[in-house]
């Protein structure tokens, strides 16, 4: 590795971006611990060969899953 003289400015940015950094890998491995557990929640909650509607926030999905305990959820206009 070369030996390369940072001045303070630079160093400071430096800094600021490695805590940017493991800041935001911290978040996103928190949300992907999430996700996750709300995929295994869902897949338990389904079963297998489910097809229907599901109101949330005012929003309407379509749930499928098949036997395998693959599921997709689609956004939907409406009813």
């Amino acid at each position: 590795m070369p030996n390369v003289t940072l001045d303070i400015e630079r160093r400071v940015a430096i800094s600021l971006a490695v805590g940017r950094y493991l800041r935001s890998a911290d978040r996103f491995n928190d949300a992907s611990k999430d996700f996750t557990g709300a995929c295994r929640s869902l897949r338990k909650q389904l079963g297998a060969d489910q097809r229907f509607v599901v109101q949330v926030d005012f929003k309407h999905y379509l749930v499928t899953s098949d036997r395998d305990g693959n599921f997709d959820i689609e956004s939907i206009a409406s009813l």
